[in-house]
């Protein structure tokens, strides 16, 4: 039997759509056609790949393995005919998806769109918080990134590449009474802790006063940036965030190192990157990188 590898495609957007009618829509062509190719997929590998229950259809076990191994292989096929020095930003005329932390929309994304838009006018944007469908966003959505700290639970399908290393640091209003950095002396206020829907909970700065003090609560968390500035501003609660941020805000605030206890438990996360495996080797992909890193080293 002839082997057709573009019907590899469409195991991958069947995989994310888990519809027929979805998965048509996604590679613009008819129901009926992903229904031809989906028994074209069943004849080649002797197996139902995806059976149907209520509305959905759920992968078999040797679909499942197939999807280990499809994404790269693809990518290795595409990287064959990928000639980037054709490729012009300029040109982009189509509609991108970006996530990224509360704390680094201001810092990282609004840079990067607007240079984005200024070199593409085509192009738009939907940026939103990273939140708790971040990674099924990046799978089911084509032209979709995502930045985020380490560890996040994913998957094969979502490729990911390390921007660099994140620490964080106290804040508070300029006249705070707080004298020292010191864990008890810090203990001694409420403390406010920017979340990240999605991420892993409770935060490590949350397990790490835990350790320290067990009789000591996190007062407040939110993933609400405004919120938690004003809160800080106004009463005597200390946040905790990415000393990068910190560093940008008006002269009412102030920063602290992080108690010493903390930077001992090596109180940091790595920042990455996030995609689905079929954008790897887009030249966006690539750009974006590059603008993230170079905004975040900066």
């Amino acid at each position: 039997m002839r082997k057709d590898l573009n019907l590899l495609r469409v195991l991958l957007v069947l995989n994310e759509t888990r519809q027929t009618v979805l998965a048509a829509k996604q590679l613009n062509v008819s129901q009926p056609t992903i229904s031809v190719m989906l028994r074209k997929l069943r004849e080649q590998f002797n197996d139902q790949l995806f059976i149907r229950e209520q509305n959905k259809l759920e992968p078999t076990p040797k679909c499942l393995l197939l999807l280990t191994q499809v994404p790269g292989l693809l990518d290795q096929v595409e990287a064959l005919y990928t000639d980037v020095s054709e490729w012009n930003i300029e040109d982009l005329n189509t509609e991108i998806y970006l996530m990224f932390p509360p704390s680094l929309m201001t810092l990282l994304a609004a840079p990067l769109i607007n240079k984005l838009t200024t070199l593409a006018p085509n192009i738009t944007i939907d940026c939103y918080q990273w939140g708790e469908t971040g990674v099924h966003s990046l799978e089911t959505k084509a032209n979709s990134w995502g930045v985020c700290y380490l560890p996040l639970e994913t998957n094969k399908n979502i490729y990911q590449k390390n921007i660099g290393e994140d620490r964080f640091a106290l804040l508070m209003r300029k006249g705070h009474p707080l004298k020292s950095n010191q864990l008890a002396d810090v203990l001694e206020y409420p403390i406010c802790i920017n979340t990240i829907p999605g991420y892993i909970e409770p935060s490590k700065a949350e397990m790490l006063v835990k350790k320290y003090a067990l009789d000591k609560r996190i007062n407040v968390r939110t993933s609400d940036m405004s919120m938690m500035l004003k809160l800080v501003s106004e009463t005597d609660y200390i946040g905790v965030l990415t000393e990068k941020y910190a560093k940008i805000l008006p002269d009412n605030y102030r920063s602290e190192l992080l108690p010493p206890e903390l930077y001992k438990d090596t109180f940091r996360r790595e920042l990455c990157l996030l995609t689905h495996q079929r954008n790897k080797n887009d030249p966006l992909t690539a750009w974006l990188y590059t603008e993230i890193k170079n905004s975040f080293d900066s």
